[in-house]
């Protein structure tokens, strides 16, 4: 029988269960206070939290997450957003940070799923919505039901331009 051995950053990735979206983006579920020492270990820069104050009762602290990522040497942002309620301003927000914080930036809320709609409504416009249901999908995040506004933020987005 063969077994496999992970290096230690693959077995943190495994623990944290961290995918890529892109090669800009990764996400993962809300992380510990502990668990951002390995986010930095395996090279993250930016940390951007998805999950509003006080979310559920076993919920960290957002304020000792940010100082903790912050001692590591890593960016916080916050776009606190409800599931299924984004605003064009989180979403330009999000935008915002993915294309002017320093990379790799992993991205948490409680499951992944809001990262991942909020990736994928600011990435609408520049990249083709069968390939950000495709990505989201292989992560293992349903983008089908949301295809209907992708697409209306990929065509609002055209005709700003």
């Amino acid at each position: 029988m063969k077994t496999s051995t992970l290096l230690p950053n693959e077995q943190d990735a495994e623990m944290m269960n961290i995918k890529s979206l892109d090669n800009r983006l990764s996400v993962t579920a809300q992380p510990r206070l502990d668990e951002l020492e390995q986010l930095a270990a395996r090279g993250f820069r930016t940390i951007l939290s998805n999950r509003p104050r006080g979310e559920n009762e076993d919920q960290p602290d957002p304020d000792a997450l940010k100082d903790k990522a912050e001692s590591l040497s890593m960016v916080w942002h916050q776009i606190p957003v409800r599931p299924g309620e984004y605003s064009q301003a989180d979403i330009e927000a999000f935008e915002h940070i993915l294309n002017n914080a320093q990379g790799p930036i992993v991205g948490f809320c409680r499951s992944g799923k809001r990262v991942t709609d909020l990736w994928a409504l600011s990435q609408a416009a520049c990249r083709p919505v069968q390939e950000l249901i495709e990505a989201a999908g292989a992560i293992g995040h349903d983008l089908e039901p949301l295809r209907e506004r992708l697409e209306q933020q990929a065509s609002q987005t055209i005709r700003r331009n």
